[in-house]
């Protein structure tokens, strides 16, 4: 699919975007998966962990719960509105935040994992790490776009002041 600025006569392919947006909607249905069944067994096997293990898996499962609605909206609004800022915002997070604090559920041996929870743990590594290729992919383009759209704008100003 190409999308045509015809006031700025600019064109722009929206595949590694659309590939991007199938990945977050897919993450959006994954995380609300990955919530609840989570939570569930962090709740179910809390007595049986150790005091420090107790309270890290905790605070890391409400950590990144917040950081996944927040990193998920600018993912989407920054993909479908072509915007830099939230795009770099989307994998400065995905890459400094998240990947650390889903791998700590993935690999981390005292948690008592449950083969349902080390799959779904490792869906939403897996999809993270498409989303970071995505992202980058994504991100390189629409800083082209942003880098296009303002040398026409500027072309287009100094010919109207000659």
């Amino acid at each position: 699919m190409i999308c045509t600025f015809v006031h700025l006569n600019i064109s722009m392919e929206y595949k590694t975007m659309l590939r991007l947006q199938k990945c977050l909607y897919f993450k959006i249905n994954l995380f609300v998966l990955w919530c609840f069944v989570t939570g569930f067994f962090l709740f179910m096997k809390f007595d049986q962990l150790s005091h420090l293990t107790k309270y890290l898996s905790a605070t890391v499962f409400l950590l990144l719960s917040g950081i996944e609605i927040v990193r998920l909206y600018l993912g989407r609004y920054g993909n479908l509105s072509c915007r830099v800022p939230e795009l770099a915002v989307f994998l400065m997070l995905t890459i400094l935040m998240q990947m650390p604090l889903v791998s700590f559920f993935l690999f981390h041996p005292y948690l008592l994992s449950t083969p349902t929870e080390i799959t779904l743990h490792a869906m939403f590594w897996m999809t993270t790490i498409i989303e970071i290729v995505y992202g980058f992919r994504a991100l390189k383009q629409a800083s082209s776009l942003a880098k296009s759209i303002y040398l026409s704008t500027t072309q287009n100003h100094d010919l109207s002041a000659m």
